[in-house]
C-alpha cells in the first residue's frame, strides 16, 4: 500500500514536471512567469482592458461593462488617462453599478448635461472607504478636478491594515506574498490552469468577465491576497469610537491628498437616517468643515423583498438591493442638482432617457 502511494505520488510529480517543461518550451506564458505576484494595496482591482457580461437581476438581458487599460469602467474608446477635467466618483457597488446598461447608467446620463467636465465612475463593488482612498492614489495623476466619495453604511469598516492619522499623514499596508505563492507565480502550469479555467468558463456561461492573458498575474495575486491576506475587519459595533476616529482621519487624509492635486473634495452620503446622524457627528469633529451632500431620501427606500409583485417603478431591483434603471435616472438627476449647486457648468439639454424609455426597456425584455 505504502509503495503504491509513493509510486502514485512520484507519477504525479513527474507528470507535472513534464507538462511544465512543455509549457516552458512553448513560451506562451513566459512573460507571466517573469513577473512577481504583486497584489493590489486595495485588496483587489478590476482586470484592465476587459469586458464583463453580467445578467440583469430582473430580466433575461445581459449587461456589457467595459474596463479600459487603466482598469476603470469606461464606455468610450478614449482611455481615462487621456481625458480632461474629470469629476471622479469613488465608492462601492452603488457607485460601480455593474447591473445597469450603458444607456441608463447614471454617469452616462449626467455626462449629457456637462459642458466642460467628464463624470468618471471609479467605483468597485465591495470597497470600503480606505480602499476607495487607495484607489484614488492609483489614479491621482488623471486630470481630476473634483472628487466625490460616496459613503454608505459599513464603509467605515476598513478592509486593509493601512493607518491614517489626524494630521493627514498615512501608511498604506502592502502585502508581500510568501515563498509558496512566489513559486506558484513562477510556474507555467499555474497560468495554464488559469487559462483553461477562463476558456471553459467563457464557453459555458453567458455572464462572465473576459480576462486577457496579460491580466493573469494581477488576477491571481489579488485572489490570493483577498483569500489569505486580507485583514480581520474591526467590529465597529464593539469599538465604535475607534471606527469613528479611523474614518475621520481617513477623510481628512483623503481631502488633503485631493487638494494637493488642485482638486476639490466632496462627500456623498447615503440618505439613511441613522447613517446621516452617524456621519454628520463624525464630520462635525473636523477643524475644517467638509463639503458633503446627503442624497435624496427616496434613494434609501427599502423594498419588501418577500413581495415580488411590487411595481418595476420602484428605484431598487426586485431581485437585488441596488438601484435599478429608475433609481439610476433619479440618482443622475440628484447629481445634476448637486453639480449645479457647485456651479459646475451644465447645458440646457434634456436627458436622452426618461421613465417612458425605461418602461419600454422592461416591456422589450
Amino acid at each position: 500500500m505504502k509503495k503504491n502511494f509513493f509510486l502514485f505520488f512520484f507519477s504525479i510529480i513527474i507528470s507535472l514536471c513534464l507538462i511544465e517543461t512543455i509549457l516552458a518550451i512553448s513560451g506562451k506564458y513566459k512573460n507571466l512567469t517573469h513577473n512577481r505576484l504583486s497584489p493590489s494595496d486595495a485588496i483587489y482591482e478590476r482586470p484592465f482592458s476587459s469586458e464583463q457580461k453580467y445578467k440583469h437581476p430582473d430580466l433575461n438581458y445581459i449587461i456589457i461593462n467595459s474596463f479600459d487599460k487603466d482598469g476603470v469602467k469606461n464606455f468610450d474608446q478614449i482611455p481615462l488617462s487621456q481625458k480632461n477635467n474629470i469629476i471622479a466618483i469613488f465608492g462601492d457597488s452603488f457607485t460601480e453599478n455593474i447591473a445597469i446598461d450603458k444607456k441608463f447608467e447614471y454617469s452616462n446620463l449626467v455626462n449629457q448635461k456637462l459642458i466642460n467636465n467628464t463624470l468618471v465612475n471609479y467605483g468597485i463593488g465591495g470597497y470600503s472607504a480606505d480602499q476607495s482612498f487607495i484607489r484614488y492614489l492609483k489614479y491621482k495623476d488623471h486630470n481630476i478636478k473634483h472628487v466625490f466619495l460616496f459613503l454608505l453604511p459599513e464603509d467605515e469598516i476598513f478592509a486593509t491594515k493601512s493607518t491614517f492619522y489626524n494630521d493627514g499623514s498615512y501608511k498604506i499596508y502592502k502585502n508581500e506574498l510568501n515563498i509558496f505563492f512566489y513559486i506558484l507565480g513562477k510556474l507555467n502550469f499555474t497560468y495554464f490552469v488559469i487559462d483553461s479555467f477562463y476558456t471553459i468558463r467563457d464557453l459555458l456561461r453567458n455572464n462572465h468577465t473576459t480576462i486577457k492573458i496579460d491580466n493573469y498575474n494581477s488576477v491571481l495575486s489579488n485572489k490570493i491576497n483577498k483569500k489569505f491576506y486580507s485583514r480581520d475587519t474591526l467590529e465597529c459595533e464593539a469599538q465604535p469610537t475607534i471606527c469613528e476616529i479611523n474614518l475621520l482621519n481617513l477623510l481628512i487624509t483623503f481631502r488633503k491628498e485631493v487638494e494637493k492635486n488642485s482638486a476639490t473634495f466632496h462627500i456623498l452620503v447615503f440618505p439613511e437616517e441613522n447613517y446621516i446622524s452617524y456621519l454628520t457627528k463624525i464630520l462635525n469633529k473636523a477643524e475644517k468643515k467638509f463639503s458633503y451632500y446627503v442624497l435624496h431620501k427616496d434613494l434609501a427606500k427599502q423594498r419588501d423583498f418577500e413581495n415580488k409583485e411590487l411595481t418595476i417603478k420602484q428605484l431598487i431591483f426586485k431581485n437585488d438591493r441596488h438601484w435599478n434603471e429608475y433609481g439610476n435616472l433619479f440618482f443622475a438627476q440628484n447629481l445634476i442638482s448637486i453639480f449645479d449647486d457647485l456651479q459646475i457648468k451644465l447645458n440646457d439639454l434634456e436627458l436622452s432617457i426618461d421613465e417612458n424609455d425605461i418602461d419600454q426597456f422592461y416591456k422589450d425584455n
